[in-house]
């Protein structure tokens, strides 16, 4: 009997370990792109984060503003297009500065992922803009990152001289309730569907492995990054977005494949603390008298109404759909990206 019982542990323990070194196995799909920049600089901040960025310094004789770039996700990152983008914006007399958020990107990754919070993230960005210590400031949201904006200048308004927010992501609390109250506006007819594309791409997106699936779910229910490290989870968020990135364009002959590190712990709690914002976010939003420029990709995966419930809550506020554009509008449509936000911002300036 004592011979069956050790025989049975030794399979146990066997099988265990078996277990635990296919989990720490490294993940192929890790294959990012995480070398700093000739360009990178870092912010060490009193939060606790260090924050990588570029800045874009303008040649011009006189500064007209300085631009603060806020990426999507949560979880998303800086990357090469979207600084080449605002250079040419930087040459028409403003300064730039597009970071990566903390977990994100080339910047430092938390140890504690319960620490990725909206309001981290607030803070953050609070104590850049007194680093920066710029006298007229514009954020430029895209996506998550026009939230971001959106929540950060509910509770510090008079930090922001203007605001744009391109293709927008959902206010959060999400209420959609809210969209019944909405008429339909002269402007979607502007807009192409590609609901189609997105539901394919979604299924091969929820195709994980097991292994994946085991990591996620042990990320999420352990909080530890040293057991379920950063660059295993990274690397399953960089596997989706080479497949999600068919869906941020209008012709997906068109597509950027993304070669960055993105931030998983950041993306999963970061959302999670979105769930804990009171609803008077909205009735704050509403106090913000500024300008607000809303730009709507004509091939935006996201409603319309995410975007429109913008318009909606900034008194100050114009929606403009760009055409032949999807969710990362300036990859097809350049032109008129780079124009709508220089022609804002310039507006009460020169």
């Amino acid at each position: 009997m004592k011979i069956i019982l050790k025989i049975l542990m030794y399979v146990f323990l066997s099988v265990i370990s078996a277990v635990i070194i296919w989990i720490l196995l490294p993940n192929p799909e890790s294959d990012f792109d995480d070398t700093p920049r000739k360009s990178t600089e870092y912010w060490e901040l009193s939060t606790g984060s260090k924050i990588a960025y570029t800045q874009l310094k303008s040649d011009a004789d006189s500064i007209k503003s300085t631009i603060i770039y806020l990426h999507g996700g949560p979880g998303g990152y800086i990357d090469n297009s979207v600084i080449e983008t605002f250079r040419e914006i930087s040459k028409q007399g403003y300064n730039v500065y597009l970071y990566d958020q903390i977990g994100c990107g080339l910047s430092e990754r938390l140890k504690n992922p319960v620490e990725y919070t909206i309001e981290r993230h607030s803070q953050d960005l609070k104590e850049i803009l007194e680093k920066i210590n710029a006298p007229n400031i514009t954020l430029v949201g895209q996506s998550w990152g026009g939230f971001l904006a959106s929540y950060f200048v509910a509770k510090n308004p008079s930090l922001v001289t203007k605001l744009v927010l391109t293709s927008p992501g959902q206010i959060c609390p999400i209420d959609s309730s809210k969209y019944d109250t909405f008429d339909s506006s002269d402007y979607i007819y502007k807009l192409t569907s590609i609901d189609d594309r997105i539901d394919k791409i979604n299924a091969k997106i929820n195709d994980f492995s097991f292994r994946e699936i085991t990591w996620v779910a042990l990320a999420n229910l352990t909080k530890n990054t040293i057991f379920i490290t950063d660059n295993k989870v990274d690397g399953i968020l960089h596997k989706v977005s080479k497949i999600f990135v068919k869906g941020m364009v209008c012709d997906s002959t068109k597509v950027s494949i993304p070669t960055g590190r993105p931030g998983m712990y950041c993306s999963m709690f970061t959302k999670k603390s979105c769930e804990n914002i009171s609803e008077s976010i909205r009735d704050k939003m509403k106090k913000y008298d500024k300008p607000v420029l809303i730009l709507k990709s004509e091939c935006d995966y996201l409603d319309w109404e995410f975007a429109h419930e913008y318009k909606e809550l900034y008194p100050n506020s114009e929606l403009k759909v760009i055409k032949n554009s999807g969710h990362s509008i300036y990859t097809e449509n350049l032109q008129d990206y780079v124009f709508e936000i220089v022609n804002f911002i310039q507006l009460d300036i020169e």
